[in-house]
């Protein structure tokens, strides 16, 4: 993926304010999306550590 640009802050801030709307809503399909959103969430920070220490090498 060398020279593609991914800009991690806008992905974030999407997940973060689809988070914010399930958070809203109470139905079992809402927590299923929460929860995947949660994990997507957790891969995205860890891309980002590896995108963060690949650029230092």
């Amino acid at each position: 993926m060398k020279g593609s640009n991914i800009d991690f802050n806008r992905i974030s801030q999407a997940i973060n304010y689809s988070i914010e709307v399930l958070k809203g809503e109470e139905s079992p399909s809402s927590s299923s999306a929460l929860d995947q959103l949660i994990n997507a969430q957790d891969e995205l920070n860890q891309a980002l550590s590896f995108s963060l220490s690949s650029n230092l090498k």
